[in-house]
């Protein structure tokens, strides 16, 4: 399969509720210049040779000046005859099928790119809470320390009441 650079006929082929030219369903096997026997367009030069996918002549080539789209000629012939009805009803079909499938894996890549963006927004948004969970055990250690030194410190208030109280009453008894 060699690739083209141009890849579609020049034929406006247009899906249901879509406009513009359409690309063809499948790459060329060649490119459009690498057939024999040349055949000549009015400018003198090699006519291309492309696939029509337009609804009346799926599937059939036709020979086209090359530089059409850039001042060429108005050159158009059609390299083979007409294809059978079933065919082109046939190709027709496969041509959406085709089309509709790249239609939707173009809208798959677009929602896998969303929901990849989605998705870094959530893990950044769990990181920040993982670090914020961190700070928090960080601050009940202290916290813990804190209380801590606060009961060595109430038992040792504890202990120095009950001295004080007990001068006190050794006080009042002596």
């Amino acid at each position: 399969m060699a690739g083209s650079s141009a890849s579609g006929s020049s034929s406006a082929s247009q899906a249901p509720g879509e406009s513009g030219l359409r690309k063809s369903p499948i790459p060329y096997r060649t490119r459009p210049l690498e057939y024999q026997p040349p055949m000549f367009c009015y400018c003198g030069k090699k006519a291309a040779l492309w696939i029509s996918w337009s609804d009346d002549n799926p599937g059939r080539r036709y020979l086209k000046c090359y530089r059409a789209r850039d001042g060429g000629c108005s050159y158009l012939d059609w390299y083979e005859g007409p294809s059978d009805p079933f065919v082109c009803s046939l190709l027709r079909d496969l041509r959406d099928a085709v089309w509709s499938t790249k239609r939707d894996r173009a809208e798959l890549k677009v929602a896998l790119t969303d929901a990849e963006v989605v998705i870094e927004r959530q893990k950044q948004g769990m990181l920040k809470a993982l670090d914020e969970v961190e700070r928090q055990k960080e601050q009940v250690k202290v916290v813990e320390v804190q209380l801590k030194k606060m009961k060595k410190e109430r038992v040792v208030l504890y202990v120095l009441c009950v001295a004080l109280a007990v001068l006190l009453l050794r006080a009042n008894v002596v």
